[in-house]
């Protein structure tokens, strides 16, 4: 079985987004167990208070790479993979529509804990943790459905030339 720290892909643009597949991860990694702990009743209403802060905070570390890695997918491959498979169903629909559930559940999130969280419960804090848990799911799903389908997909269908031009516009930083 493949670790989460080896690589699949040989090809120089799958290689830059499979990398950042492995440092998103990586965060993701820094605030799911939180997530958990709110899941097993882990917490007194004050180290929820506490908890829920600090998921805040690795939510707004997580969500800048986060979202610079959808921009450079839906910018530049996703739209050159629908040349050849179109975006009106199938992979490239999907994986687009995951990117909005996905922002969706962090947005919403974010948006509840923007206030004073000393006025929440602990079972209100444990409901506005679960978007960040449904967060948690999707995302991982994701990139498995990217690494799995979409990826391949590159290298069958993409010309060498597109490729590289790909790996051209990919060849940036997330973070």
């Amino acid at each position: 079985m493949k670790k989460h720290t080896e690589f699949t892909f040989n090809l120089p643009a799958l290689r830059i987004m499979e990398n950042e597949h492995h440092l998103l991860r990586y965060l993701m990694a820094d605030w799911h167990p939180i997530v958990l702990s709110f899941e097993r009743n882990a917490y007194t209403i004050e180290q929820g208070y506490q908890a829920i802060q600090l998921l805040r905070t690795k939510m707004m570390e997580f969500l800048d790479p986060f979202q610079n890695h959808l921009k450079k997918e839906e910018e530049y491959l996703f739209p050159l993979l629908s040349q050849y498979v179109g975006n009106e169903q199938g992979p490239v629909l999907a994986v687009e529509e995951e990117h909005k559930e996905i922002e969706a559940y962090i947005g919403h999130f974010l948006h509840h804990t923007n206030g004073d969280v000393k006025e929440l419960s602990l079972q209100q804090m444990k409901d506005i943790v679960r978007d960040v848990g449904e967060a948690f799911e999707v995302i991982t799903f994701h990139f498995v459905k990217e690494e799995s389908v979409i990826f391949p997909m590159v290298k069958e269908i993409l010309s060498p030339t597109e490729q590289y031009t790909l790996f051209e516009k990919l060849y940036s930083s997330i973070i």
